[in-house]
């Protein structure tokens, strides 16, 4: 009897185990089937939807370029290069465009100060010019010395150095100085012939001899004279000299510069 409680205790107990496994099966398979029917629904839901595209993977075998704004980095590099050359180029011509406006400031500053100099020493000297030609109608010679001829007829006599009296022109400053004389001579006056004079030194001189025709002639001198220097026009000896109111025979003279 006890056996049979025993029996059936253990049949029960079986009984309600398969029992509880049969709903827990029949449990799990619905559930299966609910989220079956739920992925099928997710899956069409996502056909539905556009796809999102794969962002684009540029390798160094690839042909495609990724659009931008920005250049590539060997490109600003290469241009910065560039520019650097004509940079140094630049610099280069204006440094030696410096040079020469360098130059040419020294030149200008050189030539200002010669300038400056020559003015500072011509302040308070005198203006010196004169030219004179002779009074005579006529014929002078011949004589038997060196005769200074005495040019009255004053045409100019700036700085008054010249004088009509003596016939002598007087060095009022050392310096060059400019001379020029002519003389002239009539027909058959035979030999005619005259000398610029410093002092009593002969300088340069004017000779003719025609016997049948009129005869002139001119020379001229620069010469560096000190203070009181006499330069005169003087008649050869036994030589004649002609003039009249045409003024054939002149003298003239002006000062150059100081020395």
């Amino acid at each position: 009897m006890e056996r049979l409680s025993v029996t059936m205790v253990v049949w029960l107990l079986a009984a309600s185990q398969c029992q509880a496994g049969g709903i827990d099966h029949l449990n799990k398979e619905a559930n299966n089937e609910i989220h079956a029917n739920n992925r099928v629904e997710t899956d069409s839901l996502q056909l539905c939807k556009p796809r999102a595209k794969a962002p684009v993977i540029l390798t160094t075998n690839s042909t495609e370029t990724l659009p931008s704004c920005e250049r590539p980095i060997y490109t600003v590099l290469k241009e910065l290069g560039a520019l650097e050359e004509k940079l140094v180029a630049t610099v280069r011509t204006l440094e030696e465009t410096n040079k020469k406006l360098e130059a040419s400031e020294k030149k200008w500053s050189d030539l200002d100060s010669r300038v400056t100099e020559l003015s500072t020493v011509d302040q308070g000297k005198p203006r010196v010019a004169f030219s004179a030609a002779l009074p005579v109608d006529g014929t002078i010679g011949p004589l038997n010395v060196h005769y200074t001829l005495v040019y009255k007829r004053v045409l100019s006599n700036i700085g008054e150095r010249y004088s009509p009296v003596s016939g002598y022109f007087t060095a009022p400053v050392q310096g060059v100085y400019y001379f020029t004389f002519t003389s002239f001579c009539w027909a058959g006056n035979e030999n005619c012939g005259s000398s610029l004079f410093l002092n009593e030194n002969h300088v340069v001189s004017w000779y003719g001899s025609d016997d049948h025709n009129p005869q002139s002639g001119s020379n001229s001198a620069v010469v560096q004279l000190q203070v009181g220097d006499n330069v005169s026009v003087r008649v050869w000896h036994n030589r004649r000299i002609s003039d009249n109111v045409n003024k054939y025979c002149s003298f003239s003279g002006f000062w150059l510069f100081p020395l």
